[in-house]
């Protein structure tokens, strides 16, 4: 298992970006003023293309075709999921910070589990709580304030089918938002972007890429071609419109691995004896909230039944190690944290029934291996 270096990740890169277009970031960190301070002297404009689920190791493959001549490898965050990895882009503080520890969290604030990014319980999309969530979850400081108070401009340009989501409601306040409704669209938004006189940040997210990884596996022909054909178009247009005072970066939340249907286990009622609640967090990550006295007869029924396909982490020594990064804590992430945190080894994965209509996935997230974990920092 890997560990993030905050100290250059993609938390480390956001701060180190609007430290020198002239806002006070959040931390400082000579390791990525080292990599990237000579490629933003004399920059006004940042443009910041964020592709949902590019791992490193997959863009070095494919860059053999597209011949990127500046690629730097960083971290992304843990757990490595779009939910904490996202929000630490767009707010520029650590998951232990923001507090989105999860695409599957515990909300002590409203008494339930939900899914972060629309607000709603596992499995059951189309039962949103978003408006009990709003009043209850305080949406969290970002970027954007931090460049609009030095009179920069900041914004983000995001498909039009999330940019009212629950996630975005609450890492996004204060900025500018723009929405694309195809990948066409997409690229006309990022050559506008490019035109257009301003000095500050503009985010681009493109989330498509994980949907496809999702459903065919970041190993599939189909995940490789979209891959290619996002990343080709982006360089041409960039090309063609970037000037000397204009950077662009493109970059990933985090990778993405193969996950067999013969590794992944499914994990229900059987678990209600050692638990408080369902257990929370991603499909190759889990957090457990465990019964009084019930830990260690979990952690036997796991090794003795699932051996060798996870380690187990104490939920609070996993937080004072630094997995989780730095800085003062969100009030709330204790309890959003479980008593022990399941992460998956190699290509292993873990389905827990809440509703048993739950999807079969051919790649996830979430882990701590290299291909989730580190993920490449394009400088154009």
């Amino acid at each position: 298992m890997l560990k993030p270096d905050y100290d250059l990740s993609i938390v480390s890169f956001v701060n180190t970006v609007i430290k020198f277009l002239g806002a006070t970031p959040f931390y400082e960190s000579r390791k990525m003023q080292e990599l990237i301070g000579d490629s933003l002297s004399n920059i006004k404009k940042v443009i910041i293309v964020i592709i949902d689920s590019l791992g490193y190791e997959k863009l070095s493959k494919i860059n053999n075709v597209l011949q990127f001549e500046r690629v730097e490898k960083i971290f992304s965050v843990f757990p490595t999921t779009t939910v904490t990895a996202v929000t630490s882009l767009v707010t520029g503080l650590t998951p232990q910070e923001h507090g989105l520890m999860g695409y599957i969290q515990f909300l002590r604030e409203i008494g339930m589990l939900l899914n972060m990014i629309d607000f709603s319980y596992p499995g059951m999309s189309t039962y949103s709580f978003e408006s009990i969530v709003k009043k209850n979850l305080k949406r969290l400081p970002n970027v954007f304030q931090l460049l609009k108070k030095e009179g920069k401009y900041a914004g983000i340009l995001t498909s039009a089918n999330i940019a009212n989501s629950g996630l975005s409601f609450l890492t996004q306040k204060d900025a500018s938002v723009m929405t694309y409704y195809t990948v066409g669209d997409l690229l006309s938004g990022i050559s506008k972007i490019l035109r257009k006189e301003f000095k500050g940040i503009v985010f681009v997210y493109y989330g498509l890429l994980d949907g496809l990884g999702h459903k065919k596996g970041p190993d599939s022909e189909s995940y490789e071609k979209e891959s290619e054909y996002i990343l080709r178009e982006i360089k041409r247009i960039v090309e063609e419109f970037k000037d000397k005072h204009t950077r662009v970066f493109i970059t990933a939340d985090h990778g993405m691995v193969q996950t067999p249907r013969d590794k992944n286990s499914y994990l229900g009622s059987e678990l209600r004896r050692f638990l408080r609640m369902p257990p929370t967090g991603e499909m190759r990550m889990m957090y457990f909230y465990t019964k009084y006295k019930r830990e260690k007869e979990l952690i036997d029924y796991l090794q003795g039944n699932y051996k060798g396909r996870f380690e187990l982490f104490n939920s609070k020594e996993m937080l004072s190690d630094g997995y989780f990064g730095y800085g003062k804590l969100h009030p709330e992430v204790l309890n959003r944290i479980g008593d022990i945190v399941l992460v998956c080894k190699e290509n292993y994965s873990f389905t827990y029934l809440y509703t048993g209509g739950e999807d079969k996935l051919k790649g996830m997230h979430g882990s701590l291996t290299e291909k989730e974990l580190h993920v490449p920092l394009i400088v154009l």
